[in-house]
């Protein structure tokens, strides 16, 4: 039978239920209790009108909850009998109880009969030790206890009489019962409630007096090791005593030689420095054999400059001031939002580290890296998080370092010596727990002056930078109590300090939010910068649109801004140039004057007269469709763009031409896209050995730009088999995907860019890897509602929504037609100056 149905048989006694908050009562003991809250009172009172006189007393797993439940209690209490009890005043009843036997807790009761909660519980057996061990561990017991008394008398606690602890020791080593000798023990040893209550629920008696032994002899080390630390201080005061001595004789001498008096003042401001600054041992330590050191030399040495320096370094050092964090994320939030339009993943992202963050006092968690082009306010972040969390803000710029030192300080051997960036920004803050901007981490490069990357990476890791060393200041450093931000431009990091951090990828901006940052941030800054107001300065909302689309071509704002402070510049200008000239005008009033000055409103005529013709013209769809002409999509630190590709196929001996300035990865999808066609032969109705006969030229315009990647795969393919079939491709279609030899269609990057290239340049759908389908969860809902978007798996299911007719079922129209037919055209004469003219490039 299982424990659960032997509970449920047995008929278990009742009696009323008394929960206390931290006491801990052993049988054998008596204690004084004043109850407080009505149903205690209740109890009490109850047990004291009963017959028995007994009561069951559990204790409170926390102190705080009023009428705790089963498993708010500790299930081993104990049973106990009311000696005596009145109450003291309306809200207390003192009462006098005596522990009796250990019991289990089965039930608590709460019946709307009694003004008080019952209890129902088990009384539980203790198990003895053999008859013969009982006097052996009664002696060794008392022994423990004479022994912890004769160095620590305050071991014990009476729980009546303060002064009788001589006493009460007496009358236990009197004692015979093992039992009631250990209960008592007990009860009066001054021990932590856990150490207590695991004597209370130890049920094996000779357990519980090795237990009991255990921490008298606790008290014996602990009091000799307070012996030792007295003896210690004293040796200290006598050895302060005497240098305190030797220093005055000192200070007379060097009255009498006349010593620079300026230099004995800075002396003694170090170490009332040092004293305030209440360091660690072995901080304060370093320092003070620096002050020793300085004021034993002449002020003339060259070495003193040195050692004055190192002690002011050290001094300025922030080793235990802390600045007071904002735990309250909401205003994080908000903060965020006030300086950053859109970023939500980023920002929920950041919350959530920020909301980890608040409930800890120690940072956990890999640093954050946010990666992203340049422009979409990756450094601008980090500083908005500073200020939302309160934290002081350090930028430390990496763009470019080679050098180790500017990381972990130069050694003072070395003339002009200071200390490493990270020491230098921290004593620029005057706290140890700022926030720290890594800039442009990806541009560190390592020298013949070391690797800058191997010293991140123990500033970087929390296990390492505890205790960061720098070579100047040569005393390790906690940095754990700063919050490090890195940013990057892209994945050019070393593998080891990749992995210290968490990246949180910064795709570029959409047209929407370009417009939306543009409203909402950048025009009023410029205004407000160039000291301009609403009845002065107007850009239209089309003439926002038409910065962004044709005078930028960038993934963030930074030149958006740049325009749009230009645009201010030369308001302003005229606005002046207009006053000076209302101004001089003779004979008319002031508000005649003011009238000539007209506000400024910059529409998209108005913004061509100042900025000048278009600067940029993004691809957009062809208008009609074409033979070996495909859109495809293509992604760079700027952001997105269409990417047409080009093929035609001559009668030939077989030449494969590529054109375009292509690189290495995009030859190489050319080279696979013709085998998979070549494998396909058959299914299009292409003869065999067409690639014998056939010259082939595949061109990627602009050819002046460089191209790279193998995202253009189902593009090639596509393009190669227009031109060898002579079946037009839609023009309203683009795609992007690599190619494998037997068709499939793998994943790419840069899906949200290129959709957003889709879109701005009239596309209608979009063919993209299905294994990029996962991707669209992050995509802007605007641009997912613009486009068709449809996820492919493998070159079959791209061919037939790619071009016109199905290429499975088309019978080609080329000389390369499997049945070679003597009707078919020439597809190069048919298409000349329309898909095999090259667009001409950049």
């Amino acid at each position: 039978m299982s424990d659960t149905e032997d509970t449920k048989d047995k008929e278990f006694p009742i009696l009323p239920l008394i929960t206390l908050r931290g006491l801990i009562i052993t049988p054998n003991a008596n204690v004084q209790i004043v109850a407080a809250r009505p149903k205690s009172i209740a109890g009490f009172e109850a047990a004291l009108a009963s017959d028995s006189k007994d009561i069951a007393i559990f204790c409170q797993t926390r102190d705080d909850d009023e009428e705790p439940d089963v498993s708010q209690l500790f299930t081993t209490g104990i049973l106990c009998k009311v000696l005596t009890g009145s109450k003291r005043d309306q809200d207390t009843y003192k009462c006098l109880i005596r522990g009796t036997k250990r019991i289990r807790l089965v039930e608590v009761i709460d019946d709307e009969n009694y003004s008080y909660r019952l209890a129902k519980y088990e009384v539980l057996d203790e198990i003895m030790p053999k008859e013969d061990e009982i006097p052996s561990l009664l002696e060794a017991l008392k022994s423990a206890l004479s022994f912890a008394m004769s160095n620590q008398e305050n071991c014990v606690k009476p729980l009546t009489d303060e002064n009788a602890s001589v006493d009460l020791v007496n009358a236990l080593n009197k004692e015979k019962n093992l039992v009631v000798l250990a209960d008592m023990l007990s009860q009066i040893l001054v021990i932590e409630p856990a150490e207590k209550r695991a004597l209370l629920t130890t049920l094996d008696v000779k357990k519980r007096v090795y237990l009991l032994i255990s921490l008298l002899n606790n008290y014996s080390y602990y009091s000799e090791l307070m012996r030792k630390v007295s003896m210690d201080a004293k040796e200290s005061m006598e050895r302060n005593q005497k240098e305190y001595f030797l220093n005055e004789q000192l200070k007379a001498i060097k009255k009498e030689l006349n010593a620079d008096s300026s230099d004995e003042s800075d002396i003694s401001e170090y170490r009332s420095r040092l004293k305030a600054l209440n360091l660690q041992p072995d901080v304060a330590k370093r320092i003070e054999k620096e002050i020793k050191k300085l004021s034993a030399m002449s002020p003339n040495a060259s070495e003193s400059s040195i050692v004055r320096n190192y002690i002011e370094t050290l001094l300025s050092i922030p080793w235990n001031v802390k600045s007071e964090v904002n735990k309250d994320i909401a205003t994080a939030r908000d903060t965020l939002d006030a300086d950053h339009y859109g970023l939500g993943k980023v920002k929920d992202r950041i919350l959530e580290y920020l909301a980890v963050q608040s409930r800890s006092d120690k940072l956990h968690g890999p640093i954050l890296c946010l990666m992203g082009p340049p422009g979409i306010g990756k450094t601008s972040l980090g500083a908005s998080i500073a200020k939302a969390t309160g934290r002081k803000y350090a930028r430390v710029a990496l763009g470019g370092l080679h050098d180790e030192a500017e990381i972990r300080g130069h050694r003072r051997t070395y003339i002009g010596s200071l200390p490493g960036r990270i020491i230098s920004n921290m004593i620029k803050c005057g706290v140890n727990n700022p926030l720290f901007l890594l800039d442009e981490i990806d541009k560190v490069s390592s020298s013949a002056h070391g690797d800058p990357e191997a010293a991140l990476l123990e500033v970087l890791d929390p296990e390492q930078n505890k205790a960061f060393n720098d070579n100047y200041v040569e005393i390790e450093y906690d940095l754990s109590n700063v919050m490090f931000i890195a940013t990057a431009n892209s994945y050019n990091i070393s593998q080891p300090l990749l992995d210290r951090m968490e990246i949180i990828d910064l795709s570029s901006y959409t047209e929407e939010e370009k417009l939306n940052i543009a409203t909402q941030h950048l025009l009023p800054k410029q205004m407000r910068l160039n000291t301009l107001d609403d009845k002065e300065f107007e850009l239209t909302h089309e003439a926002i649109v038409e910065l962004i689309r044709h005078y930028t071509y960038e993934a963030g704002v930074r030149g958006l801004e740049r325009l749009i402070n230009e645009l201010c510049r030369k308001t302003v200008k005229d606005i002046l140039l207009k006053k000076k000239k209302s101004a001089a005008d003779e004979g008319k009033s002031e508000s005649k004057r003011k009238s000539r000055i007209k506000k400024r409103v910059v529409d998209v005529k108005k913004l061509h007269e100042l900025l000048g013709p278009r600067r940029y013209d993004f691809t957009s769809k062809l208008k009609e469709n074409h033979v070996g002409l495909v859109n495809g999509l293509a992604w760079t630190s700027l952001g997105g763009d269409i990417l047409q590709i080009e093929a035609v196929a001559n009668e030939g001996s077989g030449k494969h031409i590529l054109t375009g300035k292509l690189g290495d990865v995009m030859k190489e999808s050319i080279s696979a896209a013709i085998t998979l066609v070549r494998s396909l032969s058959g299914e299009l109705n292409l003869d065999k050995s067409f690639y014998e006969k056939c010259d082939l030229h595949v061109h990627v315009p602009e050819g002046a730009t460089p191209k790279e990647g193998p995202s253009a795969g189902i593009g090639m393919v596509t393009a190669i088999v227009s031109a060898l079939t002579g079946n037009n491709v839609r023009s309203d279609v683009a795609m992007t995907g690599e190619i494998t030899l037997r068709g499939d269609v793998l994943a790419i990057g840069g899906l949200k860019e290129k959709l957003l290239a889709a879109l701005r340049g009239g596309i209608k759908t979009v063919l993209i890897p299905k294994d990029n389908e996962k991707d669209l969860w992050d995509i802007p809902k605007n641009v997912k509602e613009g486009l068709t978007i449809i996820p492919v798996g493998n070159i079959k299911e791209v061919l037939p929504r790619a071009l016109e007719e199905n290429p499975f079922e088309f019978e080609p129209t080329t000389v390369f037609n499997i049945n070679n037919k003597k009707d078919t055209v020439d597809i190069n004469k048919e298409t000349q100056g329309s898909a095999a003219t090259p667009i001409v490039g950049a």
